[in-house]
């Protein structure tokens, strides 16, 4: 038996929160009780849709919604077609995430009100007030961050992992904050796959770019050999 391998993990270097891969998720806080209507574009095309009760009584405080599996063919979109229902505590939080595939994923959700109609509640493509864009990033390199909406920028260096006796582990999670015209910090090192958790204070969509690849031995000064002198 084969194991399966994730390739897009390994191959992914750009992210982008409006644009959700297995490397990146987002957190939304449905603060008010009510039915939603969730809808799942893969770039500008409706691929799926969704359910979700926020509700007082419910002990559930996150919701966990893969955006990859809710992806139906066309044929499977009629209204009469069942969708996914998931139920959270107004308290908790829903997240946004692609299990398998290379993604593209943005997910638009709507209250629904008295007569049927459906008030934007939320959009991954504008991030605002109180979300969060949580990112792991496998590959060693130099990253350029932006945040679209605002210009902000930030510099992320991932670092070639070192081998050791003892197995690797990655370090902690690192906060980063969006507010205003900065990202803070905005000179990020990190090791392989340490997370990062971009939190969201001003209207955000952020990009997160490869610029320079870094591997092994450009982290290391490497021995000068001598040329060997010429016999006469």
């Amino acid at each position: 038996m084969k194991a399966r391998v994730n390739w897009p993990i390994f191959t992914q270097t750009n992210l982008d929160s409006g644009e959700l891969t297995m490397l990146g998720s987002v957190i939304h806080n449905f603060s008010e009780p009510g039915e939603y209507l969730g809808t799942v574009l893969l770039k500008d095309e409706t691929v799926g849709r969704f359910n979700l009760t926020v509700d007082e009584g419910c002990p559930t405080v996150q919701a966990n919604i893969d955006l990859a599996t809710l992806h139906k063919p066309e044929p499977a979109q009629c209204k009469d077609d069942p969708q996914k229902r998931y139920v959270v505590n107004p308290k908790g939080y829903a997240v946004f995430y692609v299990s398998k595939g290379k993604g593209g994923y943005s997910v638009v959700v709507g209250k629904i009100q008295n007569k049927g109609e459906s008030k934007l509640a939320f959009n991954s493509r504008e991030l605002g007030e109180g979300d969060m864009f949580a990112v792991t990033m496998i590959r060693p390199g130099i990253y350029s961050v932006l945040n679209e909406k605002n210009d902000a920028k930030a510099e992320i260096t991932v670092r070639y992992p070192k081998i050791g006796k003892v197995p690797y582990r990655p370090p902690n999670p690192v906060t980063i904050n969006c507010t205003g015209k900065r990202l803070t910090p905005n000179k990020i090192d990190i090791q392989p796959a340490q997370g990062q958790v971009y939190k969201i204070q001003t209207p955000s969509r952020i990009k997160i770019e490869l610029i320079k690849p870094i591997d092994g031995a450009s982290e290391e000064k490497q021995p000068r050999t001598r040329k060997a002198k010429k016999q006469k």
